[in-house]
């Protein structure tokens, strides 16, 4: 025992001795990895990656940013220690230190064939050395006019194909700075856009644009790093906001990638790409997001101490404060720690690997194979969003439109689904639309038959004088009533009123039937236009809010024509507001079963449906509130006001009942739990 416990402590310290850093290798995942389900919901998935090896001994003091070169040479700013490192990740050992007098905040390390380029933040410039740290020379602030007196603190660096430099300076907020080869200055590549918070847009609004301009503040956000790939194409991130936080800029310095897609948190800090165009997103609370090259997110896997818990705690894979990343030759991201200056690596699963292979064959148009790997990925993962998506576009490059349509639909891309729909209903009409138009002759053809028959003989009457007489039931014939009302509204309120027409039961039937139009249209339209599965939504908020801000209304306007002279009854108003509704009931049904036949290139009959219906039952409603209550149109009009007024003020006492009734009722239950313990006491 004596013999194990002296060898175990020669072990450890020829480890602390003779070795500059100590290697851990960590065994599971430390945090979950995330991503978007087909409702746009985040879920947990497979581990996408896991912790492979830290280095906590390097020596580092507040590195700031870090680049893969050459043989998995991974390069890092160790801004407190005033040098680059260059570590080799294959042998773990520092393979060259570079310096130079001048270092003061190297923040920023780029490394290509042209040299290793070094932004210093305080030094205010970026130096310039050979791959072998030579000095080469170093771009100092710009003495160009149109650069004028804008602060010059270089961040980060990155140098395309043919070595023009685009910087990122802090507090700079007119974008990323643009030198040339030469130092000369270009201009700013790009810059973000103002973003107008809901007040600034009012008094933008209200205000001419020079008031606005020294009233409100409209300065654009500033970026928090940028990357370039071998393509020379810039990418960038953003702090503080969620929108457009992660972004690929065009040759103009527009963004390529849809907002909707770069799914980020606001602490987005560095970003990375690697040669087969994923983009890798560094969040400073420790989260890493992975997108296609399209930027569409993937996942996310990582965490911060803060966020677990484990503040005071060293774990693999988890961060104080993620300062920056980047991907080797293998796949592994590596992620640095400014506060705790340790470095993370990170190995990806079979998961993982599969995704990006089948990422390549798709952007390699190798389609068949793309659909082979991704099968695996569902193997994996059966309701992974991205593989449907994926083998559906695949589908739709091989003109597999029904395939295509499966797929879209479980990965919840209605865009895409409506692009196969609109193929395949293209090849239904077509193939028919010669049936189609036999049937319509048909039609035709034997209806004047059957006239000409009937003014011979009368038989065609005699056979059809029974479904004549079904019709002619009251009950039907009331229903049947608000086909008139649209046709003729003033005479048949006017019929309403004086009691002629349809009755109280007819009116609950139709409002009943009005209930279920929009229960129906709520939840049962087309894939393509129900945002909401039925099963997400919550069926007795519907019930209630619908009942309930239609009595609301009916009632209020009842209050409101009793107290203004109004001649109608609560029974009269009651009818004249159902039958008023006969365009929305038919823009209900018609919108409900349109959107199944229709694609996105149609929602413009649609809503217009929805228009037209909505509008005409308001003529509708108006016409019948001036007839019913014997109004002029502008009384009609302040009736109108007034009732939503009541049914709002109706609405708010409701409101503050129902929650002077809830602290009641808590407060009963306390003193009946407090009672009924002292009593078991």
């Amino acid at each position: 025992m004596r013999t194990i416990k002296w060898f175990t402590i020669l072990i450890l310290s020829f480890v602390l001795v003779f070795g500059f850093s100590f290697t851990s290798e960590a065994s599971s995942a430390t945090s979950y990895t995330m991503t978007l389900n087909a409702k746009g919901r985040y879920v947990r998935t497979q581990d996408a990656y896991l912790p492979d090896k830290t280095y906590v001994n390097l020596g580092l003091r507040g590195p700031q940013d870090m680049i893969f070169y050459g043989d998995d040479m991974l390069f890092i700013a160790d801004t407190d220690n005033k040098r680059v490192v260059a570590f080799n990740t294959i042998s773990s050992t520092i393979d060259f230190v570079l310096s130079h007098p001048d270092f003061d905040k190297p923040k920023g390390v780029f490394v290509s064939d042209r040299g290793i380029y070094v932004a210093d933040t305080t030094a205010e410039t970026v130096f310039w050395f050979e791959l072998d740290g030579t000095y080469i020379r170093q771009f100092d602030r710009p003495t160009t006019p149109s650069f004028g007196d804008t602060t010059y603190n270089p961040s980060k660096v990155v140098v395309d194909n043919r070595g023009n430099l685009y910087i990122y300076g802090e507090g700079v907020k007119d974008g990323i700075i643009q030198l040339s080869n030469t130092g000369e200055f270009l201009g700013y590549f790009t810059s973000n856009k103002v973003q107008l918070s809901f007040t600034q847009q009012i008094y933008k609004i209200i205000f001419s644009e020079e008031q606005f301009e020294d009233f409100a503040a409209r300065d654009p956000q500033t970026f928090s790093n940028l990357f370039i790939d071998q393509n020379s194409m810039v990418y960038t991130t953003t702090m503080g906001t969620f929108r457009n936080a992660i972004k690929k800029h065009n040759t103009q310095g527009g963004n390529i990638f849809a907002e909707s897609r770069t799914l980020s948190y606001e602490d987005a800090r560095d970003i990375y790409v690697d040669e087969e165009g994923i983009v890798y997103a560094a969040m400073q609370n420790g989260t890493i997001f992975v997108y296609t090259s399209d930027g569409d997110f993937i996942y996310n896997f990582g965490a911060s101490n803060l966020l677990t818990g484990e503040m005071n705690s060293d774990i693999s894979g988890l961060f104080s404060r993620l300062a920056s990343i980047a991907v080797d030759s293998k796949g592994n991201i590596w992620a640095l720690d400014d506060s705790k200056n340790f470095l993370q690596s990170f190995e990806p699963t079979e998961y993982a690997n599969k995704i990006y292979e089948a990422l390549f064959l798709y952007s390699t148009r190798q389609y068949s194979q793309s659909i082979i790997v991704w099968e695996e990925v569902l193997k994996l993962n059966q309701m992974s969003v991205i593989a449907h998506d994926s083998i559906a576009k695949t589908y739709l490059q091989q003109e597999k439109y029904e395939d295509a349509m499966y797929h879209f639909e479980l990965a919840g891309n209605r865009t895409g689904y409506s692009e196969a729909f609109w193929e395949v209903r293209n090849v239904d009409i077509q193939q028919a639309l010669g049936a189609l138009i036999i049937i319509l002759v048909v039609f035709l053809v034997l209806q004047k038959t059957l006239v000409i028959v009937d003014r011979k003989t009368g038989k065609i009457t005699l056979w059809t004088a029974p479904v004549r007489k079904f019709f002619d039931v009251k009950l039907l014939k009331d229903i049947m009533y608000i086909f008139r009302v649209m046709r003729h509204p003033l005479d048949s309120f006017y019929e309403i009123k004086k009691g002629h027409r349809v009755t109280l039961t007819t009116a609950i039937i139709l409002y009943f039937v009005l209930f279920f139009l929009y229960l129906n249209y709520s939840v049962n339209k087309g894939f393509i236009y129900q945002f909401v599965a039925a099963e997400d939504m919550d069926l007795s908020a519907i019930v209630i809010g619908f009942f309930s801000i239609s009595m609301v209304l009916i009632i209020s306007n009842y209050l409101d024509t009793s107290i203004h002279d109004g001649i109608g009854g609560f029974k009269q108003i009651f009818i004249m507001f159902i039958y008023s509704m006969g365009p929305l009931m038919i823009a209900l049904l018609s919108t409900t079963l349109l959107s199944y036949v229709l694609t996105y290139n149609e929602v413009f009959f649609l809503n217009m449906l929805m228009l037209v219906g909505l509008g005409w039952s308001f003529i509708n409603l108006f016409l019948g509130m001036t007839e019913i209550h014997d109004y002029s149109a502008r009384q009609t009009f302040k009736s109108i006001l007034m009732t939503v007024l009541f049914a709002i003020v109706f609405a708010v006492v409701l409101i503050i009942i129902i929650m002077m009734w809830e602290q009641l009722y808590m407060f009963l239950e306390s003193i009946i739990k407090e009672v009924i313990r002292n009593v078991l006491q």
